[in-house]
This record gives structure tokens, C-alpha cells and sequence, in this order.
């Protein structure tokens, strides 16, 4: 008793608080070094309720240009990887031994053309879709062309579907607000521009982020659904013989700054089976599903399952396959919304696809089963203020912070501030030594 008298006693003292603060920022340092050192360069398996049968592809955009296309097996280890771009954003399976990916990297203005080598930005944005041999990651056919820079410039997105028997590929050119497919020699085949049915907000300028338009799928002969995050928007392209109309799904339709509706910058809506619409909500933190008559019939997630999801594949057996970007992992939830398989990445994962044999031509319109059709039940829960707060200040600093330094960001304050305190006391300390009288 006499001696936690005497340490309350010392803690009293402007000396005593120094050492215990001096002391705590030790701690917050081990524990931020400990983590740093155990942080995983390879996928994690982290739940393994039900272990899928088939291996699944997944597009990693990267916090600093650290992009990849990966295969992971069920057991989570890494089947194939092809690390060539600053970042992938989408990825398709065309044959066996082929993948379709969307990728984005920077050049220097060296080798960038005019108009981009002299525009004033720091280098310019290669956009490629390229076909990728997993045997070899040979480019066996690619699709590119430059824009101003890379962000918000970015090929978020491409659909390669079949014309008596010729592939097409559409592709969302998110830095010129337009949608368009080729063939295959690359010849333009249609093209639609924003600016043909939307007005561009005033003041905005030509490299405003206006559309922002990620995700582009053909869902029937004629038919293509696009993606207009920053309208909160889901619409269909209709295509006949040249001439493009655009028809809302679901969304206000104009240019939106805010979360009044059903979506908040969403990413990569699917068409189901009985003409349902699977939606990763984004900045809502769910995967929603609307019926045919557009009415929400399932959502699952919330800030305390997911961040930021960008997402959400509808699996054969009802699961549905979710990349949880912020959270930096692939994750498979059933009707039920609980997680049944989950594997940590280690970086900000784009987009997912289960791989299946042999391949589907497109993935903008599945035949899998809607909640209107099965048993499924809408799970949502919410983290509190505080914790969703840290989420993101941990997500932001890893765009500027190596990945295992800004996974410890709150340990790392934490000893920073504990050192500050002490410094304070100790300034204290000698103040009050220096001001005592001399005897």
C-alpha cells in the first residue's frame, strides 16, 4: 500500500508524469514496430466457414501505384500474378489461359505524346486492356491509348462479348466522359458521349471529375449498363445501328454531390437472372440489390462489415462475392449476410470474380439467383462514429504512407503524442526546479 502511495504520489510530479508518458510512448512504439514486422506481404486466409470450390481473380488498384491481377486459390495462397501496371481495375477471364484486365500506369513526359507531353501535368496515363497469357504474362492483344494524368483519367472498366462469333470490347473512358467498343483489330464499332444527352455543371473544368463513369457491361444485344458515380446513377445505353440513347435505371440521373439517394457512388452493377440489380453502394458501406420493380429487396454490410466496397458478384449458390476495398480483402457473404470466406490482400482490392470453366463471355448480366427468388435475409450493421473516423484516417494515409506504416498509423500517434507530453512535463520540471529559491 505504501508503495502505490509513493508511485501516486510520483505521478503528482511534473518528472513522474514525464517517465510515465516516456514510458507509454515505448509501449505505442513496440506494439506499432510488432505489427509493422508481422504485417503480411501475401494474401491472408482469414475465414474459411465455407471454402469455395474454384479459384477467384482479383483486380488490386494499389494505394501507390502498387497494382496487380491476382488468382487466389481457396486456401488463399497466390496461383498467378501479373504485377506489370501502376494499377488494375478490372479483370475477366477469357479463356483458360487468358485474363482480361483494365489496367492504368503513369509514364514520364518523355514518352508521352502531344498534346500530353507538354500539357503542364506531371506525365501523362497509359489506359491498356490488354489480354494477358497466365503462362507466360505475355501481352497477346491490347487496346490503349493516353490521356492527362491519371487519376480520375483511369480504364475503371471493360466488357468483352461476342457478335457472330467476333469478340467486341466496350470500355468506360472515365477521363473523357464517354463510352465506346471496338473490335478486335481495334476499329470503333459505336461510341457515346455524356456531353451527348447530360450539360457539364458550370465551372467545371474539361478535366473536371464530372461522370466519373466505372463500370460498362452489355446485358443483352443492343443493351449496355453503365455507371455514372457521380450521379448516383445506374443507366442503360441503348445501341442500334450507330446511334446511342440513354435510359436512368436507378439514380436521380444529373450530377450529385450528396447522399439523398438510393446509391452513393456506387461501383459495378450487375443485371441477375430475373432482371434484379446488384449494386457494391459505396460510400453507403453495403451491397444493395433492387428487384425488377426497383425496390430494395436485400442490402448487407454497414461501416462495421464493410469500407467502401467497389463490388458485389452474385454467385451460383446465392453467396455473393464482395471486394471490401478499404478493408483491403475479398470477402464472400451467404443470403444471410454472414461472411463464410474472407482473404486479406494487404492493398486496396478494385474488383473480384469467381473463375469459372469455361468462361463467361460477359459478367454484366448473370444467371444467378436474386433475393426475390431465394430465402435471403439483409444484415446491416453500423460501426460508431469514433471507430468509423479511424477506418478512414487509416484508408487516406495509405495513399501517402507505406502499407505496414499506415496499418500502425494509431500506435504511431499515439507514442508521437505520449513523447510530446513528456517533453511538456519535462520542460515543467525544469521550470519549477530552476524557479525554487536557494537556501
Amino acid at each position: 500500500m505504501q508503495r502505490l502511495r509513493s508511485a501516486a504520489a510520483e505521478l503528482r510530479t511534473p518528472g513522474g508524469r514525464a517517465r510515465l508518458f516516456a514510458l507509454l510512448a515505448l509501449v505505442f512504439l513496440a506494439v506499432a514496430v510488432a505489427g509493422y514486422v508481422t504485417t503480411p506481404t501475401q494474401p491472408v486466409l482469414t475465414v474459411d466457414e465455407e471454402s469455395p470450390e474454384n479459384n477467384t481473380l482479383v483486380a488490386v488498384q494499389g494505394y501507390q501505384d502498387g497494382g496487380k491481377a491476382l488468382e487466389i486459390t481457396p486456401d488463399g495462397e497466390v496461383a498467378w500474378q501479373y504485377t506489370e501496371p501502376d494499377d488494375v481495375f478490372d479483370l475477366e477471364l477469357v479463356n483458360e489461359s487468358t485474363v482480361q484486365v483494365s489496367t492504368a500506369s503513369t509514364v514520364p513526359d518523355s514518352e508521352c505524346p502531344e498534346p500530353y507531353a507538354s500539357d503542364g501535368y506531371d506525365g501523362c496515363v497509359r489506359n491498356a486492356l490488354q489480354h494477358v497469357d497466365t503462362d507466360t504474362n505475355d501481352v497477346v492483344w491490347e487496346y490503349a491509348w493516353y490521356d492527362v494524368e491519371k487519376h480520375e483519367h483511369e480504364l475503371h472498366d471493360a466488357d468483352r462479348y461476342v457478335v457472330d462469333g467476333e469478340p467486341r470490347y466496350a470500355m468506360a473512358d472515365m477521363g473523357n466522359d464517354r463510352v465506346f467498343a471496338v473490335d478486335h483489330d481495334g476499329t470503333l464499332l459505336w461510341e457515346w458521349n455524356a456531353t451527348d444527352d447530360y450539360e457539364m455543371p458550370d465551372g467545371m473544368g474539361p478535366e473536371g471529375d464530372w461522370t466519373h463513369v466505372n463500370d460498362i457491361d452489355r446485358i443483352e444485344p443492343g443493351v449496355f449498363q453503365i455507371s455514372l458515380r457521380n450521379f448516383d446513377t445506374v443507366a442503360e445505353l441503348h445501341v442500334e445501328n450507330g446511334s446511342v440513347s440513354v435510359e436512368p435505371v436507378v439514380g436521380p440521373n444529373e450530377f450529385h454531390a450528396d447522399d439523398e439517394g438510393e446509391l452513393y457512388e456506387q461501383h459495378n452493377p450487375d443485371r441477375l437472372a430475373d432482371g434484379s440489380l446488384i449494386v457494391a453502394d459505396s460510400e453507403h458501406d453495403r451491397i444493395v440489390e433492387f428487384g425488377p420493380d426497383g425496390d430494395v429487396v436485400w442490402e448487407v454490410g454497414g461501416s462495421a462489415t464493410f469500407d467502401w466496397p467497389r463490388d458485389g458478384d452474385r454467385l451460383p449458390d446465392g453467396d455473393t462475392l464482395v471486394a471490401d476495398s478499404y478493408n483491403d480483402r475479398v470477402v464472400e457473404v451467404n443470403p444471410d449476410g454472414e461472411v463464410v470466406w474472407a482473404v486479406e490482400v494487404g492493398n486496396l482490392v478494385y474488383e473480384v470474380d469467381r473463375v469459372t470453366t469455361p468462361a463467361n463471355a460477359s459478367d454484366g448480366s448473370r444467371p444467378a439467383p436474386s433475393a426475390t427468388q431465394g430465402e435471403f435475409s439483409s444484415a446491416m450493421t453500423d460501426a460508431n462514429v469514433v471507430a468509423e473516423y479511424l477506418a478512414f484516417g487509416i484508408a487516406v494515409s495509405k495513399y501517402v504512407l507505406p502499407y505496414g506504416v499506415a496499418e500502425q498509423l494509431y500506435w504511431l500517434l499515439g507514442a508521437v503524442f505520449s513523447l510530446l507530453l513528456a517533453g511538456v512535463e519535462r520542460y515543467r520540471a525544469s521550470s519549477r526546479s530552476l524557479s525554487l529559491p536557494s537556501r
